[in-house]
């Protein structure tokens, strides 16, 4: 049975990675495509482009380094006398962080996108446009952060070993997973549109980003439901 469970820790560190690896691959292109087409309009304003494009691209890492994170706990994860459920429950934590991070890792890349537009308009509010571009992303990232909980509670976890069981972990697993793939994007969409407002009236941003927040957070209520029912189907069931 260890055999078995190897496999599915191998199994689930490559779901992780490979999914994981996925929204914020294409965020990140997004933002860099952005700034190259600014660069084009505002040469002279090389340095504020390609500095507000990295912090942008590195926060949009995030995801994808969350996914890592949890590849590697799964490869290194001792399941000496681990029977199927835990095995499953292993393979679980693989799919939770996997899909979970595919919306924050693109709904991050949104916003910065629109920052880079924004630069490429006027280069002189690079200053409230970064800034407005950190909180968006920040908040985008709610939803992997929710899906790595629930992914570090079922590898860590050590569950009844019933069918039950079985099927309630990876009901949660999928609950969370995919649950976080609309609330990651719906807040990049809020982000992103905050921020071309920003761009085009920089003296409105503090009105612009309590809205903005409002909107994420309203936004967020979908991906708290799937943790709730997560982390039922873990405990409870």
């Amino acid at each position: 049975m260890m055999e078995f469970a190897t496999i599915c820790a191998f199994l689930g560190a490559g779901l992780a990675i490979g999914l994981g690896a996925i929204g914020s691959a294409i965020g990140e292109g997004y933002i860099a495509m952005k700034a190259v087409e600014s660069l084009g309009k505002q040469p002279k304003a090389g340095d504020k482009i390609l500095r507000t494009m990295i912090i942008g691209q590195a926060i949009t890492e995030t995801a994808a380094i969350f996914a890592l994170v949890m590849a590697l706990v799964l490869l290194f994860t001792d399941t000496t006398g681990a029977h199927t459920v835990k095995a499953i429950s292993l393979l679980a934590g693989g799919i939770t962080i996997g899909f979970g991070t595919i919306g924050s890792g693109f709904g991050a890349g949104l916003p910065g996108g629109s920052t880079m537009e924004g630069l490429g308009r006027n280069p002189e509010n690079s200053d409230v446009l970064t800034v407005q571009m950190i909180i968006g992303q920040a908040v985008t990232q709610t939803s992997t952060i929710f899906a790595l909980t629930v992914s570090l509670i079922l590898i860590t976890s050590n569950p009844d070993a019933t069918y039950l069981k079985l099927f309630a972990l990876l009901g949660g697993a999928f609950a969370m997973g995919f649950g976080a793939v609309g609330p990651g994007i719906g807040d990049g969409i809020v982000a992103k549109n905050a921020n071309i407002a920003v761009g085009h009236s920089p003296r409105q941003m503090g009105l612009l980003t309590r809205t903005m927040i409002i909107g994420q957070a309203v936004t967020e209520t979908t991906d708290i439901y799937s943790l709730v029912v997560a982390l039922i189907l873990i405990f409870v069931v």
